[in-house]
């Protein structure tokens, strides 16, 4: 009986350790909270370092503005518009509840300014202005809205308005605001520097941006905050140290201070797990000028642009699959293309074999279900210490890695490249 309970203290040691780790204890808005979920992932390879609750369908605030300004810099890419036309306050527009710039019907406002507004006032009118602005119809432009996310793998989103007031059919998922970001920050960098702005100054009045961690917080850059009585104290952060950018979704925070609290334990905990896995410099991963004795496939030219090679473990009658060239090109829209790229992480060694031998276990680990798990070995020149070469299992879907990752001690989801 002292052995069993000396073991039962021992699992619940450690259960406490693992929650604490990923979970900081200074968030008590989590119990009880049907508000909450979390998420914290890798912004380069979209790995997952850890979540909660974050595929519940929850009310996104003002983080839906993300989105209009999405659409907002499509429309400037393609020539539809321009940072400097005039954009019309109707009626509608300007009969929105604050937050809110409060210009009057028939008053207009420069694209390039209306787009700071909303990334520092927040301002719903503003928001809806634009949507009209591209659409025609608010209606309309939400259509498009939720069109674009379900392109882009935001599967569990619905947009029903521009600005995110309150809309009990309005949802999204701490997940997807995190597939959300990542999408912004890797196809609009020429647009991202928006999101930095801690102040804007417009007709003699100074706004300042909600984000106020972007002041305290060491690297914080963006993104964008939401409340409303409905979602609590929303935020999508992203922040980069040391060549690593991450982003952090939290929902339902009882209060700003809280949430902004939470946002910096979790974040601060993923910095730390991506250095324990190795995890840097994965933007830049080159190919070696001397290929390893696996042949290399690649299936088209994106390939060659990626700086990425990723091979088949040795020993696995594999077939070679050119993966990142894959994970950059598949059309989301094609769910058994999309849906197979994920893979997961298990290891990172300077010693090839090290790798070989995890790889071969790992596949005898898998149940049946998760036998269609091959191997692949991802090297990675690291500064001042040679090759890493990093053990995953791909082919992959998301449902899939996530049950994978259960049985191993140190594993990581990675995501396909959007």
């Amino acid at each position: 009986m002292m052995h069993l309970n000396k073991c039962i203290r021992i699992l619940v040691l450690a259960a406490i350790m693992v929650s604490a780790f990923y979970f900081p204890s200074r968030e008590s808005a989590a119990k009880g909270n049907p508000k909450y979920a979390s998420i914290v992932i890798d912004a380069d390879t979209g790995a997952i370092l850890s979540q909660r609750y974050a595929n519940k369908k929850l009310h996104p605030a003002s983080l839906t503005k993300v989105m209009t300004l999405m659409l907002t810099f499509d429309a400037i890419k393609e020539g539809r518009i321009s940072l400097y036309d005039r954009v019309v306050i109707s009626p509608y527009a300007a009969s929105m509840v604050p937050s809110k710039l409060g210009l009057k019907p028939g008053e207009t406002i420069r694209v390039k300014d209306a787009i700071y507004i909303l990334v520092t006032k927040s301002a719903n009118d503003i928001a809806v202005a634009l949507a009209e602005h591209l659409a025609g119809t608010e209606y309309r432009f939400a259509q498009i809205m939720t069109a674009k996310a379900h392109i882009i793998g935001m599967k569990d989103t619905t947009f029903k308005n521009a600005s995110g007031l309150h809309h009990d059919r309005q949802l999204s998922t701490a997940a997807d605001m995190a597939r959300m970001a990542r999408y912004l920050i890797n196809n609009y960098d020429s647009y991202y520097h928006y999101f930095s702005k801690k102040s804007f100054r417009y007709q003699g009045v100074t706004y300042n941006n909600h984000n106020k961690l972007m002041l305290t917080y060491k690297g914080m850059d963006g993104l964008k905050t939401g409340y409303t009585a409905k979602s609590g104290f929303n935020l999508v952060a992203s922040a980069e140290r040391n060549g690593n950018r991450v982003i952090g979704v939290v929902f339902g925070g009882r209060s700003g201070t809280t949430r902004n609290n939470h946002m910096k334990d979790i974040l601060d905990q993923g910095f730390l797990k991506m250095e324990k896995l190795h995890l840097a410099a994965l933007r830049d991963m080159p190919v070696p000028k001397k290929k390893p004795a696996a042949v290399y496939a690649s299936n088209n030219a994106s390939m060659s642009n990626s700086n990425s090679a990723i091979e088949p473990a040795s020993g696995g009658a594999m077939q070679i699959a050119a993966l990142n060239a894959s994970l950059n090109t598949a059309d989301d829209n094609n769910d058994s293309t999309a849906q197979s790229l994920w893979s997961v992480q298990i290891g990172a060694f300077k010693s090839r074999v090290k790798v070989d031998n995890l790889l071969q276990d790992a596949v005898k680990v898998l149940p049946h279900e998760l036998n269609g798990a091959y191997p692949i070995i991802a090297p990675l020149r690291t500064a001042g210490s040679g090759w890493m070469f990093r053990a995953r299992l791909a082919g992959l879907t998301f449902a899939q890695a996530e049950s994978a990752c259960n049985y191993f001690r140190d594993c990581l989801i990675v995501a396909p490249r959007k």
